[in-house]
């Protein structure tokens, strides 16, 4: 039985507390195991835990959607009074090498002060499949699977009214669509890595909208080397400029 149980130790609820409580006992062991646990054997830690997870993660009532909704319910009790930085991004979990893999898209609170990290907010699994270029353009958004930006920001904003001081959405290239700003709740501020070169509202392309202007500091950021690229951290340079402008109707 796992220790202190209690819901916030649960993965889940189950509507079974023999079930909730294998689920703490996953939880607790995915956090003492870390990464060499992503396989049933070693996160058992022996032959009676094997088949006890086993059983657990088999049970028709144990979903993703129900363990997914336990962590963003626990971390939206940890946000009151907190500007809440929320992180995502898409993760490819399997790969056939030919155009289809199975994809992750988390979505995570973090402390903008101090970094703390705050738990899940949302996530969400994709199957992407190839081929599929023509039909760009074609299909409604909420049939993309580009769509999965704007729904994490929908869960940020939540935070919200469970008492954060302020929601920052923060997501790389791949969430520069037009739906997302177009969409964005009014509770949620964006910080989003610009790809497409836009026509703002006075008419000056965006990557160009910054010549010029007075930098105001400059900042050095240390970047580790990719998992499986040995090497040194490299020292990105980042120079900071200010110009406010508006998005083109």
């Amino acid at each position: 039985m796992a220790k202190g149980f209690g819901m916030q130790n649960s993965l889940g609820a189950f509507g079974d507390r023999r079930v909730d409580r294998a689920g703490a006992f996953l939880k607790e062991r995915l956090i003492e195991v870390g990464q060499s646990g992503v396989r049933v054997r070693p996160l058992g830690g022996d032959r009676a835990g094997e088949v006890r997870l086993g059983r657990f993660l088999r049970r028709e009532r144990v979903t993703p959607g129900k363990m997914i909704e336990a962590a963003g319910r626990h971390t939206s009790e940890r946000v009151a009074g907190r500007h809440v930085l929320v992180i995502q991004d898409t993760s490819t979990l399997r790969d056939d090498g030919d155009k289809r893999s199975r994809n992750l898209h988390p979505s995570i609170a973090v402390d903008a002060a101090d970094g703390t990290l705050l738990g899940l907010v949302h996530a969400s699994f994709h199957t992407r499949s190839g081929g599929q270029k023509e039909l760009r353009g074609k299909r409604p958004f909420e049939d993309k699977e580009s769509q999965r930006w704007l729904e994490a920001t929908q869960h940020a904003a939540k935070l919200v009214a469970a008492g954060a001081a302020c929601v920052t959405v923060v997501a790389d290239r791949e969430c520069d669509i037009h739906d997302e700003f177009a969409l964005r709740p009014a509770e949620t501020e964006l910080v989003i890595r610009a790809r497409h070169d836009r026509v703002l509202a006075n008419k000056v392309r965006l990557f160009s909208c910054t010549d010029g202007l007075p930098e105001l500091g400059r900042e050095i950021i240390s970047l580790p080397s990719a998992p499986g690229r040995p090497g040194p951290p490299r020292a990105a340079r980042l120079a900071r400029r200010r110009w406010r402008c508006g998005r083109a109707r």
